[in-house]
């Protein structure tokens, strides 16, 4: 199967799984509102959908790293995911990030803020994920004064009003949405760290 498509991880309110009548394959957060799910994406048209419960059955039997892999498509190597991140918000003299955006064409940008591998050495001082939409989300630093903490607030609110699936314009620890250190560990350890270093030329100001 992993020849044919590329695989994401995707956060998904808890509603979508509803026994008896999606039996969609999933994994649940700390946070109780939200499971993480997977999609696909074929290779030749394009087209996405979600992991089934046959399909699902078949990569545990024939693929034990698939999920790491799902997770090594995130970081900008594999199909339409050019960029790790696609907008970086400085506060009005440029002296420190307000937000990173990943608002990927890929339309999984919220499961990004997920890759804590890369996230936390890059923000070494902590930092908060949001995702007011399903296909975007957002990494805010820890330690912001007041004033442009509230104003990313406000954009993140707007955000979840125009969003086309809603989620939440909550700013959450990223220990909420912890997941085992085996599916973030990457695969590819030069490109991780070309990540990490991209990202801190504007996280750590």
């Amino acid at each position: 199967m992993l020849d044919e498509v590329y695989l994401y991880p995707l956060i998904v309110p808890k509603s979508y799984y509803v026994k008896g009548v999606w039996d969609l394959p999933h994994h649940v957060f700390p946070a109780q509102d939200f499971i993480l799910t997977w999609v696909f994406c074929k290779k030749t048209s394009g087209s996405m959908g979600y992991l089934s419960r046959e399909q699902y059955e078949a990569l545990e039997k024939d693929e034990p790293g698939w999920r790491q892999m799902a997770f090594e498509n995130l970081r900008g190597k594999t199909g339409e995911s050019s960029k790790f991140y696609t907008h970086c918000k400085l506060n009005a003299d440029e002296s420190r990030v307000l937000f990173l955006a990943f608002m990927n064409e890929d339309g999984v940008g919220s499961s990004r803020v997920l890759c804590s591998h890369e996230l936390s050495r890059a923000f070494p001082r902590g930092y908060c994920i949001a995702f007011p939409d399903r296909s975007c989300g957002f990494v805010i630093p820890n330690g912001l004064p007041e004033e442009e903490l509230a104003g990313v607030r406000k954009m993140l609110n707007k955000t979840l009003r125009g969003a086309s699936v809603p989620m939440s314009d909550a700013l959450f620890r990223p220990e909420e949405f912890a997941l085992p250190q085996s599916w973030l560990k990457p695969m590819d350890l030069r490109h991780s760290n070309e990540v990490i270093r991209k990202l801190s030329l504007f996280c750590q100001k």
